[in-house]
């Protein structure tokens, strides 16, 4: 296979495909849960409670997943395990077509869609565009995850809005198990998820046989990371902290986004134009972390994890079409750009052959806490009869994490492995 590589280079196509499986494999099942809520709460008799109970059972495993799938993307392959979870999911949500209880719906979601997404999609994707990419990894990175932000607005805008009109809650899961099917043999025929297999290098090199490094004199010059030395590292944690800022607010609103809504007077359609809109601008929000390439990412995520707790705390009384456009503005774009950058800075701190592992465990431990987000906040709102107070926790996180963010520095490995470069007092 290796004496006649490709003439031409591969990985902007893989980036292409990529967005594709990504895309279709993660947004219809994850932001069709929180949309047909309502109507499956009234159908299977389910509160707040426990529909934000089945969501973060399912975080907890795909987060949970983390280290696992990323020892099984090094040993098995990004083609093997994104096949292997649009598989899984199949299975889930034709299961989800047809529950008929909470304990239904519990295994069918969050445990079988948990790992599919845990082995087909994130960190799947963030391996490809790692591996693919150097130079220009931020840009590859922001255009494979933008795939999900395109097609979960046409989920929020019209697919899932859609369904509620000409049929039902159980006919869009039977449909997103169709598309999880057209997932698998999409990456199963076409995905090559590393190029070093098919006689190329990252960036469109071309060589004859796979490297040991990613460089001779490693990502610091002294020698190459491991995931184990990168778990020494302060560093590590403080990204992990950063992981949890910015993701719990999407995957909150994601939840109870159409129940705020309907709270504040806006029709079933209006919710999904508006969390629609949210989706969409957070592929421009993917696509600003370009800017990656150009400026240290950590910096580029401080100023985004700002505009994400502003849109928060205008969420709150968005009782305007035009407050809740830019409140779903702002946090489309925090959230986009942050997650790419995170990813990003992981790669740039600790290298590429230690980046599905390390991020892999990054997934293990942000899913012990974040997680628990929309059983928290589900149990609020029973309890007080809304999520204002929810919300302005989000806002505070969002704000704090920015001001960690810009004081991250990158960790040096030079001969004693571990000496984090003190932060410079004018940098910001």
């Amino acid at each position: 296979m290796t004496s006649n590589p490709p003439r031409s280079f591969l990985g902007w196509k893989m980036v292409g495909l990529g967005s594709v499986c990504y895309g279709l494999a993660i947004s219809p099942m994850y932001y069709c849960w929180g949309f047909f809520l309502p109507e499956m709460q009234a159908d299977l008799g389910m509160n707040d409670t426990q529909g934000g109970l089945i969501f973060s059972v399912f975080s907890w495993i795909y987060h949970g997943l983390g280290p696992v799938a990323g020892f099984a993307i090094g040993r098995w392959g990004i083609r093997s395990m994104m096949s292997l979870g649009a598989v899984v999911g199949v299975v889930a949500f034709w299961l989800m077509s047809r529950v008929e209880s909470f304990a239904d719906a519990m295994f069918a979601y969050a445990v079988l869609g948990g790992i599919s997404v845990g082995f087909g999609t994130i960190l799947a994707a963030q391996a490809l565009a790692s591996n693919w990419f150097i130079r220009f990894r931020s840009r590859a990175m922001a255009l494979i995850l933008g795939g999900g932000a395109v097609v979960g607005y046409f989920t929020l805008r019209y697919f899932a809005p859609g369904i509620l009109e000409v049929a039902d809650w159980r006919t869009g899961w039977l449909i997103i198990a169709g598309i999880s099917a057209l997932v698998a043999i999409l990456a199963a025929l076409f995905m090559r998820g590393e190029p070093e297999r098919i006689g190329q290098e990252p960036d469109g090199g071309v060589q004859a046989k796979v490297p040991e490094s990613d460089a001779p004199s490693g990502p610091t010059g002294r020698g190459e990371w491991t995931a184990p030395l990168a778990l020494r590292t302060s560093q590590f944690y403080v990204l992990v902290g950063l992981s949890i800022a910015y993701g719990v607010p999407w995957g909150i609103i994601a939840v109870f986004g159409r129940h705020h809504l309907d709270a504040l007077g806006f029709t079933t359609a209006a919710a999904g134009s508006i969390l629609g809109a949210r989706v969409l601008v957070s592929l421009f929000g993917r696509l600003s972390a370009f800017a990656g390439d150009f400026m240290t990412p950590q910096r580029l995520l401080g100023i985004v994890l700002i505009l994400e707790g502003i849109g928060c705390s205008l969420f709150i009384a968005a009782n305007t079409a035009l407050l809740a456009y830019l409140s779903m503005f702002l946090i489309g774009i925090g959230f986009g750009a942050a997650y790419v950058c995170i990813p990003v800075v992981y790669s740039a701190f600790y290298g590429r052959r230690a980046f599905a592992t390390t991020v892999g465990i990054r997934f293990a431990i942000t899913g012990v806490i974040s997680p628990a987000a929309p059983t928290v906040a589900g149990m609020l709102s029973d309890w007080s009869g809304s999520h204002v107070l929810t919300l302005s926790v989000l806002s505070g996180l969002c704000l704090v994490g920015s001001l960690v963010a810009f004081g991250l520095r990158a960790p040096v490995l030079g001969a004693r492995p571990i000496a984090p470069v003190a932060a410079s007092s004018s940098s910001g």
